[in-house]
């Protein structure tokens, strides 16, 4: 038994729809990647006064974006993927905005090392491309733009860093992406990992905020913390910090009003840890949870639901999902069991299916 299609050949072109958009989800992302990887600071000053001569002002630093990547302006495969995932919008922004931040203004960045944590200061350069906020979806059609923005000057900040891999770090992207939690948290609060400190400090400035919990299982960043960031703290008596393994400290004390969840890096690492956490979700009934760039991570788990109904239509059999290589294979053979008795006979069924809301449900029976 696998997902049950009944659809007509009118249906299942419309269906085909999200399948093509994911193809272009993809090739967005493959798209940023090569710019974020090796083509970020490749745009300096000079290349947007040479540009700003030929283009509205609105399509300068896009042109130098293309210039960098080598894409010609009459790429008929780019362009699709432009219509569909708006990698053209892409923002200038105010650093003043983001210096307001109250952690950003309190905390110089300072240059530390514990064993393989360093904390230290790092920048932006100017004209350096960077994403600045969540993936942004299209809620019919699923499609996903990266929010690129990039500053005209150096932009300093402060960052952790272990083994050459940026855990925090006070930018565009973490203050966005961490403004929502830090208005819904109250109460009782459990943060799942410390990192720099910066969601912690938003929140114990809070008036409705009675005691945080913090569970992170490394020492050296505690020690750092707790030497160098929690003095300056205004409401150190909120906070108690505990040692140890934040997915197996839920349901093993009171429950809180309200856990946040921060303990990846980015969504390759994070959809595993995201999933186990919200197989816990039940541990806590009465408590709201929220997770760091959950939207991303659920784009991800879309893809791997749309890759299933594909697989479906290709003839795929149950015994094709018994074996697993990998964490991927496992969350998409769970996936399978999971949907397999779910009738699909219209792209309206297909779309509530890939609905956030029903993501966030599949999600807490992973694991």
């Amino acid at each position: 038994m696998s997902m049950i299609l009944k659809l007509s050949e009118k249906e299942l072109a419309r269906c085909k729809e999200f399948l093509d958009v994911k193809e272009m989800n993809l090739s967005s992302a493959e798209i940023y990647i090569e710019y974020l990887t090796y083509h970020c600071r490749d745009i300096k000053k000079f290349d947007i006064e040479k540009l700003s001569k030929k283009y509205p002002e609105n399509e300068v630093f896009f042109q130098a974006f293309l210039h960098a990547l080598k894409i010609e302006k009459n790429d008929s495969e780019f362009n699709s993927i432009n219509d569909v995932c708006n990698i053209n919008d892409i923002k200038e922004l105010n650093p003043e905005e983001f210096k307001k931040d109250q952690f950003y203004q309190k905390f110089s960045p300072i240059s530390l090392q514990k064993n393989d944590w360093i904390f230290t200061k790092l920048n932006y350069a100017p004209f350096e491309g960077f994403v600045y906020d969540e993936l942004d979806v299209d809620p019919d059609t699923y499609a996903e733009h990266t929010p690129l923005g990039y500053f005209k000057e150096e932009f300093p900040y402060f960052a952790v860093i272990q083994k050459e891999d940026i855990w925090m770090s006070v930018i565009p992207h973490e203050i966005n992406t961490m403004k929502e939690a830090i208005k819904e948290a109250k109460g009782d609060v459990l943060v799942l990992g410390l990192g720099l400190g910066y969601y912690l400090y938003h929140i114990q400035l809070k008036e409705d905020i009675k005691h945080i919990r913090v569970i992170e299982k490394d020492p050296n960043v505690i020690e750092m913390f707790e030497e160098h960031l929690l003095p300056k703290f205004e409401h150190k008596e909120k906070i108690e910090i505990i040692e140890g393994d934040a997915i197996d400290y839920i349901g093993k004390e009171k429950e809180p009003d309200f856990v946040f969840a921060d303990l990846w890096h980015n969504v390759g690492d994070g959809e595993k840890l995201y999933l186990l956490i919200k197989a816990k979700e039940k541990e806590y009934p009465h408590a709201k949870f929220m997770y760091w760039i959950e939207r991303s991570i659920l784009c991800m788990l879309r893809r791997q639901v749309l890759t299933i109904f594909e697989e479906q239509l290709e003839g795929y059999q149950e015994e094709d999902y018994l074996k697993a290589r990998n964490d991927n294979d496992k969350i998409i053979n769970r996936l399978y069991f999971l949907t397999k008795e779910v009738v699909i006979d219209s792209k309206e069924k297909l779309h509530d299916l890939l609905s956030e809301a029903s993501l966030q449900q599949l999600a807490k029976q992973i694991f």
